[in-house]
């Protein structure tokens, strides 16, 4: 059985492809969904999908797409007129995921293969959405859907895209604290999921260390609050630039990069966490064993 995957984002669209019981990641584009928007979906985004689609299709049976943030919050005409192109175009089914199901095919991904005791928080960064799932001997106890994510992060502070930042640190973290406070809740370990944070960290040049907590081979790397802080602030002055010139074609996935760092770090002090895992993880580890459920 072959299929693809795509997860598509306010800001970003992810591919996977589903082939012979392994499930590899085909790539990712920068699609602005969310800034571009105005009374519709832009035509130009929805072009800029499509050939992306047309990438991956020969190479599977069957696409399944999957809207997450953005596309909660157009009309239910706006989402079957979107998901009538998909299909009409290419054969592929659309559906919009709820906050809640993208939350649980996510923490589904991070909990299922580790053997871990204790309390573990999972943070789903997106563009315009970041949720909270705190889980204790891995069972979901609490849930906080905030709604904000890295570009509207960016939106207030732009210069966050230019290739170093003069406002102060602080002045920007106290911004976004105030939108992630009163989570009233600990939690010793944090875990990033949603984006490629591993990503991040190797190619900003940052040192990770082996993930000393659980076995896991989607969350090799650990790293402490300290640490996290520093490369957080370092970051600011670091030339994004530089950067964006080693990873060609991925240029504007850096520009909400440092957004995303501090809804990261944020959250990471409202829960007093000391250590932070850096995944790749994201829901479409959940959806897959959903679509080979139904599809058996």
């Amino acid at each position: 059985m072959k299929f693809g995957i795509l997860e598509i984002g306010s800001t970003n669209t992810k591919a996977f492809i589903y082939r012979n019981g392994e499930l590899k990641n085909y790539g990712q584009k920068h699609i602005a969904f969310k800034d571009n928007y105005t009374d519709k979906l832009s035509e130009s985004d929805i072009d800029y999908l499509c050939n992306f689609i047309n990438e991956i299709k020969n190479d599977v049976d069957k696409i399944y797409a999957f809207g997450t943030s953005i596309f909660r919050k157009i009309s239910d005409q706006e989402q079957e007129e979107f998901a009538d192109k998909l299909r009409k175009k290419f054969n592929v089914d659309f559906k919009v995921v709820s906050a809640d199901d993208e939350a649980k095919y996510t923490v589904d991904g991070v909990i299922s293969n580790i053997d871990y005791e204790g309390k573990l928080a999972v943070v789903i960064g997106g563009g315009g959405s970041t949720e909270l799932i705190i889980t204790e001997n891995k069972k979901v106890v609490k849930k906080v859907l905030l709604d904000f994510g890295a570009m509207d992060i960016t939106k207030t502070f732009p210069e966050l895209k230019d290739d170093k930042v003069t406002t102060d640190f602080n002045t920007i973290l106290s911004y976004v604290s105030k939108k992630v406070r009163n989570i009233d809740i600990d939690a010793d370990v944090l875990v990033l999921a949603g984006g490629d944070y591993i990503y991040f960290y190797q190619n900003a040049d940052y040192k990770m260390e082996n993930n000393h907590l659980y076995k896991d081979e989607n969350q090799p790397y650990l790293l402490t609050f300290d640490r996290l802080d520093f490369y957080d602030h370092d970051i600011l002055t670091k030339s994004l630039n530089e950067i964006k010139a080693k990873c060609v074609g991925n240029e504007n996935w850096w520009n909400g990069a440092r957004g995303m760092r501090f809804c990261m770090n944020a959250v990471a002090r409202e829960l007093n966490a000391k250590y932070i895992i850096p995944t790749k993880i994201n829901m479409i580890i959940g959806l897959t064993n959903d679509i080979l459920n139904k599809n058996n």
